[in-house]
């Protein structure tokens, strides 16, 4: 009996070490695998490469998905609002990493990302209460926003003839018609001096704006602010008639391709409407306004789903990878006709030299496309 008796305390630990050896594994937050950057500076790309008659909603640009989360990492504080509950309580602790691994999308802030040449940036808020400020978020809080809008005012000052568009995509944890809340976030562009880059609501439509418009002929930067508050501010354009971004919700390369190929057809086909991430909006027809190619993949929810993200290891390896593949593809050229905006996680990667390539990509597409 104590000989059966040893071999199963054997069992268990060995068991248990099993176990511990994988937890310790999927909660390493770190990516093992060395940055590659781009000798290449695209500060002032637009100004040198676009055209001024060319109309802004045409014009081919980078962007990044979940644009500032450089800043998480495993201690950083959760953001309830966002959070699912496997993430909280004792769950989240145990997965934290793995969590933390499925909610980072980039690694620069912004004004490397500036320089990498991404134009588009998909922006996250939650209020912050422990420190009483706005703050980005994507599970975890990553970084206060007013130092985001501080760096990108810096930009636009040092930059004359960039343009930017600033998605404001979710405010979590509130409701729309909250008049107090969009006042606060109004104000953190104000104070930052963004605001008096705005190009204004009202003055000519959005599929009528050139690029000489919204940089006064390229004699100053300017910048597209998106918003979904209900409150009425003609700094701030309305999301529901202003932008079309369509989401696979998918961790399989082929089902994106087939995707974008779908949403390529629908948008040339004028059956797309703006809006489409608002419940219940009935938007207008896309081709109006800016279109966004959301080239991500995604963490599915499920068993499967969950075994695929740990074979990937992260968000970043898992866009690190895909990127370079994404604008190889033969279908890209169409895809990117129908949605200029391309939105990537890790968006200044250059494994395989996909920054430099996309930005080449970028720079011929509107030299020589007409729309």
């Amino acid at each position: 009996m104590g000989k059966i008796r040893r071999i199963i305390t054997r069992i268990i630990l060995a068991i248990v070490l099993v176990i511990s050896i994988l937890l310790v594994t999927i909660n390493i937050p770190l990516n093992f695998y060395r940055q590659i950057e781009t000798d290449s500076d695209y500060s002032d790309w637009m100004f040198e490469t676009l055209s001024p008659e060319k109309r802004i909603i045409d014009i081919g640009m980078l962007g990044a998905h979940d644009a500032f989360t450089y800043q998480i990492r495993y201690g950083s504080e959760l953001d309830l609002s966002t959070a699912a509950a496997i993430q909280t309580g004792v769950p989240g602790a145990i997965i934290r990493g793995f969590s933390v691994k499925q909610s980072k999308t980039q690694v620069s802030n912004v004004t490397t990302l500036l320089e990498r040449g991404v134009r588009y940036f998909d922006i996250r808020l939650t209020y912050n209460t422990t420190h009483d400020m706005w703050m980005t978020a994507h599970t975890y809080f990553s970084t206060p926003f007013d130092d985001i809008l501080e760096d990108i005012n810096t930009f636009l000052e040092d930059h004359p003839g960039e343009f930017l568009i600033l998605d404001i995509q979710h405010v979590n944890g509130i409701l729309y018609d909250e008049n107090d809340d969009f006042t606060d976030i109004k104000a953190l562009f104000e104070d930052s001096g963004v605001l008096s880059y705005a190009y204004l609501e009202g003055i000519k439509p959005l599929e009528q704006i050139t690029y000489g418009d919204i940089t006064n002929n390229l004699t100053k930067s300017g910048v597209i602010i998106l918003s979904k508050f209900e409150e009425t501010d003609n700094a701030f354009w309305s999301y529901g008639d202003s932008i079309r971004s369509a989401w696979a919700n998918t961790d399989s390369e082929d089902a994106l391709y087939t995707f974008l190929t779908d949403e390529a057809m629908t948008i040339a086909l004028g059956a797309a409407k703006t809006g489409n991430q608002i419940a219940g909006y009935e938007g207008i027809n896309a081709l109006k306004g800016f279109r966004v190619m959301q080239g991500v993949l995604t963490m599915q929810m499920n068993g499967e789903g969950i075994i695929e993200a740990l074979t990937s290891w992260s968000l970043l390896s898992k866009a690190r990878q895909l990127n370079p593949l994404l604008i190889a593809h033969e279908d890209f050229l169409s895809w990117m006709t129908a949605m200029p905006i391309i939105m990537v996680d890790y968006s200044d990667s250059n494994y395989k030299d996909f920054n430099d390539a996309v930005m080449e990509i970028i720079i011929d597409y509107n030299e020589n496309i007409i729309i």
